[in-house]
């Protein structure tokens, strides 16, 4: 009875052996099926492509979509080989609050799996609308809610006739860097007194000027009117009459940021640049009693220690401007920084360099690491096809945006990159 008893458990033993093999190995071909499923997708909204990541069957954009954006493309479905899938290339989704479910069945005709796309949108239909006029508060740069606005964007090449990069200066290339790279904020450079600038050809470089301010104020965006100059402190008058020009066409809208003076050379703070921003900015505040005004610093914009010992008093809302190139500027430019800043010296960077030839750059890592951790709002240089290290297009490229990434060059595709993760 007992040898019966013992003979019973073992062929009921080697049973459940057999049916907990089988159900495991469904498991792991269940798995293994999943595994190995090919499933890329790719998205476009008015020519930006979008790509996806795959995550616990969640599909999701890497970056968000338009706020009024109703309807998104597929633009490419990649899936393996003897897959199908409820969608193809060249379906229109349409963007709700509802997700959808896209199901791939498999070759076996057995397995057949649901991923759901997730197609969020931007809360705000513009980053002005969001953040509102400029302030600053101490060594911050704030938003209508007191809290520290850090932004990232583009500045544009001298607007300069004959060089090139006033071609650029459109609506439609405002658009693109604002839907494709998720600039929020851009600076038009207008030449003053090399040639073909603004002495030489006023008419020219104001409106090219204006068109772009126009653009930002209809995207959304900030924009910063740049008086491009190394001299000055040579035309205030000149810089007199073009700021008021400026505060009494835009004084109204929140978008709107002076920048008075790009990037003195070696002179004098306290005997040539300050005196010539005070009277300036006396003209703006005619004008315009409230917007942010930035104001360049000796040594192409990098001795903001010395505006940090004696900086501008009686006016409210001015801001200093500090420029890097990272090929030049190391951790030293950075101490200096953060010595004006905790004096309380709010600072702006409204140009900055990479080292061009490449997207390996750790020092503007560094730097991007720097500008995040201060909160500071950034452009980069230079918005041309200029065969230089730092356009972010190559030669000949369309002028109107809508550049695939193989009319980006090195440092375009970095800068791009890092604006889009801003």
């Amino acid at each position: 009875m007992k040898v019966i008893k013992l003979m019973i458990v073992f062929f009921l033993s080697i049973i459940f052996c057999f049916c907990s093999s089988d159900d495991v190995n469904e498991e792991v071909n269940k798995s293994g099926n999943e595994q190995n499923l090919i499933l890329e997708l790719e998205l476009e909204y008015n020519n930006s492509i979008f790509s996806t990541v795959i995550s616990d069957n969640e599909i999701t954009p890497k970056r968000l979509l338009p706020y009024d954006a109703k309807q998104i493309k597929v633009k490419s479905l990649r899936l393996s080989n003897g897959t199908k899938a409820n969608l193809k290339e060249g379906d229109l989704l349409e963007i709700s609050n509802q997700s959808l479910i896209i199901t791939v069945d498999c070759e076996d005709g057995l397995s057949s799996f649901n991923y759901t796309v997730n197609l969020p949108k931007y809360e705000y239909a513009s980053i002005v609308e969001k953040h509102g006029r400029l302030q600053v508060k101490g060594s911050e740069i704030v938003g209508k809610d007191g809290q520290s606005v850090s932004l990232a964007g583009n500045s544009f090449f001298w607007s300069n006739e004959g060089w090139g990069g006033n071609r650029y200066y459109n609506a439609s290339v405002v658009s693109w860097l604002k839907l494709d790279w998720g600039t929020t904020i851009i600076r038009a450079a207008m030449g003053v007194d090399e040639s073909g600038g603004y002495l030489e050809n006023k008419t020219a470089n104001v409106n090219s000027l204006k068109t772009l301010v126009d653009a930002a104020i209809d995207e959304g965006l900030y924009v910063i009117i740049d008086w491009h100059s190394h001299h000055a402190e040579d035309y205030p008058n000149e810089a007199v009459e073009f700021f008021s020009e400026m505060a009494r066409l835009y004084g109204e809208y929140d978008n709107i940021i002076y920048e008075i003076y790009n990037e003195p050379l070696d002179v004098s703070w306290d005997k040539v640049i300050k005196p010539y921003a005070e009277k300036v900015i006396a003209a703006i505040r005619q004008h315009d009693p409230d917007h942010l005004i930035v104001v360049g610093t000796p040594e192409w914009s990098q001795r903001v220690d010395l505006a940090a010992e004696n900086p501008i008093t009686g006016y409210s809302n001015i801001a200093y401007v500090m420029h890097f190139y990272s090929v030049h500027h190391q951790q030293w430019l950075r101490d200096r920084t953060n010595a004006a800043m905790d004096s309380g010296l709010p600072i702006m960077v409204t140009e900055w360099g990479s080292l061009g030839y490449t997207q390996n750059d750790p020092e503007t890592e560094k730097w991007m690491e720097w500008c995040k951790a201060r909160q500071i709002i950034h452009c980069n240089w230079a918005v041309n096809d200029k065969q230089e290290e730092w356009s972010i297009v190559k030669p000949g490229v369309s002028v109107v945006g809508n550049w695939k990434e193989y009319n980006l060059t090195q440092a375009g595709k970095l800068a791009r990159s890092i604006i889009r993760e801003w």
